[in-house]
């Protein structure tokens, strides 16, 4: 198996709904370190709504400094050859765009590319206003857990449409892994027939649910369609949005 990239996960520890505390972010990285991942994006939760001032965003931050300070010093001991990387998985919400001007927000590695989520019971009307008001920032925006967007599976011609305009998929692992039947099953085998998921990635919130592991997914990935898929959106594409290269 190959080794495997990381760009969406809850491993901080404290900061948001994921590892609870430094124990807990360190042995999620174990985890993550045994399964075979060698590159993490950090990506704690970024809601604008739980922010009452500037000042309490900056809090936030310095908690999200301090914890990923001790993961770097953690791998820097423990995994040497395991890269950390950090960002924000940014709810949508039309304020967000305003406060990239004073930079509240991580883009992935401080790169061009945003992993966005938005509220399940979105329309696509309202999803396809948002990436283009992301796109126009200059922003390539990533959508976290598309598969969990119900209005989308009912309407493939606005998937093409969004894809398109050039937002990007993100699945989760865990989805891939563990869901064989049913209406999310088959929209995210479309998206593979198509061509359409650009990324896999754990969405790690502890070590009981939603864990970092990503290996389950590639080997059914790679079973289904293939090594070369199966390594192009669990480590290739990853890594070029982690590195700001340009996908399509």
């Amino acid at each position: 198996m190959f080794e495997m990239a990381d760009i969406h996960c809850h491993m901080l520890g404290g900061v948001d709904d994921g590892a609870k505390n430094h124990t807990e972010m360190y042995e999620m990285m174990d985890m993550a370190y045994a399964d075979g991942i060698r590159h993490i994006c950090f990506t704690p939760h970024f809601k604008i709504y739980h922010f009452k001032s500037a000042s309490s965003i900056e809090r936030y931050n310095q908690a999200i400094a301090i914890s990923f300070d001790a993961a770097v010093e953690y791998a820097r001991e423990k995994y040497p050859d395991l890269m950390l990387y950090l960002g924000n998985e940014v709810m949508y919400h039309s304020e967000v765009i305003e406060s990239s001007e004073s930079n509240h927000f991580k883009n992935i590695n401080g790169g061009s590319y945003f992993l966005v989520e938005f509220q399940p019971e979105i329309s696509v009307y309202d999803m396809r206003n948002a990436i283009r008001n992301i796109l126009r920032k200059g922003y390539r925006p990533v959508i976290a857990h598309v598969e969990r967007y119900a209005e989308l599976y009912k309407k493939p011609d606005f998937v093409r449409e969004l894809r398109e305009y050039g937002a990007l998929f993100q699945v989760n692992a865990s989805s891939v892994a563990k869901i064989r039947f049913g209406k999310t099953a088959s929209f995210i085998k479309s998206l593979f027939k198509r061509s359409y998921v650009d990324v896999i990635a754990t969405d790690a919130h502890s070590t009981e649910v939603y864990t970092p592991i990503m290996s389950e997914a590639a080997k059914k990935i790679a079973r289904s369609y293939g090594d070369e898929v199966a390594k192009k959106v669990c480590l290739t594409n990853p890594l070029a949005i982690i590195n700001g290269i340009k996908l399509f």
